[in-house]
């Protein structure tokens, strides 16, 4: 148990026991403690890096095949999270990236409400095997995706037998898999501990949705667009990648980036949690203001509802960065105050706990975007503009657009000439 008060002085205490890198449990998530500057340097100097990297074959692709945003979206995240996961970037062939699309859509499917007959009636879940198909295929599911996680540490284990100094997230699990007391298949994937496959999985479809609804929103919103982008011509010229150093210079920026959070969240409805016990809401059980939740009660936050609350967000359905520009940052941060504002990460205990690097490299993919390049309504043949569905979104409990056109429409010739110089250091 970590002690509420003086909870530095027990991670000193564990510093000098375990080393100076140290994982503990807190109230359901675990933390790494990190006791030594340099690792703490080393750590946020490599994601920034990383982020730098994806960030640019983003912008490479979309110079090279602009019609295939979609897909480039993708994997922008995908291979950033892959590359801090298992210390490589993704294979050109597509096949992991699939993959592990393939394991999520199927998760957010499952979880739903209502998805399974069981999860209607709970009796049916004391059935034997053969008259539940719903835990067998389960359980064929799990194994998918054990092999597909357990593929991919178990190639990261062979590449360290030959590269001592490989670095990445599941390397760090294997060399202290002892000491962690974690078996094989928690490093594979284990969402009660939030390791290698489920981090996988988690920091890449949110992220995508997230990208894109950017793209829609700079679509029908252009004089929103041209704000940004004047901002950013007034810290970057044409012959200069964006970075992070400049943040507090782009207030603008930010405040879009929240706004695409509020705006469209990628999950507008929170997993499904099932109340074990009889419970009761702000006090009130039996009159006529009382909601009583009975256990086995299926409680859902609705993220979408409280984005879209008009006391809090006036003319809600309005993409509206201005609306952040006026409201101060808890922390006086501005990486950390992306995360203020919404609630686009979860709320209490279930919130993402790779918010801040996943703000932030949502946030140097759109400034490069806006950078480079204006993203534009496609016209059809007879030069009308298409038409946009932003209510034409997959089903479930996370909202992704359906492919919609756009076209991405470099702003100049330089701007080009840098995104392709800078190509080698990808």
């Amino acid at each position: 148990m970590v002690p509420k008060r003086g909870t530095w002085k027990y991670f000193e205490k564990l510093s000098h026991q375990y080393g100076p890198i140290v994982k503990v449990r807190m109230a359901g998530n675990d933390f790494v403690v990190l006791s030594h500057p340099s690792d703490v340097e080393e750590l946020a100097s490599g994601y920034e890096e990383m982020q730098y990297k994806e960030s640019l074959r983003l912008l490479v692709d979309l110079v090279k095949s602009p019609a295939e945003f979609y897909k480039h979206c993708a994997r922008f995240p995908a291979s950033l999270v892959f590359s801090l996961t298992y210390g490589k970037g993704l294979g050109d062939d597509g096949k992991d990236l699939a993959e592990v699309q393939s394991i999520f859509t199927t998760f957010i499917r499952d979880v739903g409400p209502g998805a399974h007959l069981v999860d209607t009636f709970p009796v049916l879940d004391l059935l034997p095997d053969f008259l539940s198909p719903w835990r067998a295929e389960a359980r064929q599911k799990h194994k998918w995706e054990l092999e597909v996680y357990g593929r991919l540490a178990l190639t990261v284990k062979a590449r360290m037998g030959k590269d001592s100094e490989m670095e990445c997230f599941v390397a760090r699990l294997w060399e202290q898999q002892e000491k962690l007391n974690l078996s094989n298949e928690e490093i594979y994937y284990s969402k009660r501990s939030f390791f290698a496959g489920s981090a996988f999985a988690a920091g890449t479809d949110p992220a995508t949705l997230t990208l894109l609804w950017f793209v829609v929103a700079m679509a029908l919103y252009p004089e929103t667009a041209k704000k940004a982008q004047q901002e950013i011509d007034s810290v970057f010229e044409s012959d200069v990648l964006p970075s992070f150093s400049r943040m507090k210079d782009l207030p603008y920026c930010s405040a879009l980036v929240k706004e695409v959070f509020r705006w469209r969240p990628a999950a507008p409805l929170s997993i499904p949690h099932y109340t074990d016990a009889d419970d009761e809401y702000k006090g009130y059980k039996s009159s006529s203001k009382s909601i009583q939740i009975l256990k086995g009660t299926t409680v859902i936050g609705c993220v979408w509802n409280m984005h879209h609350n008009e006391e809090d967000f006036p003319n809600s359905y309005t993409f509206n960065p201005e609306r952040y520009l006026s409201k101060a940052s808890d922390t006086g941060d501005i990486a950390e105050s992306l995360t203020e504002g919404h609630y686009g990460f979860g709320f209490g205990r279930r919130k993402c706990p790779g918010q801040h690097m996943a703000a932030k490299s949502e946030w140097i993919a759109m400034v490069r975007i806006l950078w480079g390049f204006n993203i534009e309504r496609r016209m059809d043949a007879a030069g009308n503009i298409m038409d946009i569905d932003i209510e034409d979104c997959t089903p479930g409990l996370t909202a992704r657009p359906k492919e919609f056109p756009v076209n991405f429409v470099p702003r100049s010739a330089a701007h080009i000439e840098t995104i392709m110089l800078n190509e080698g250091r990808i």
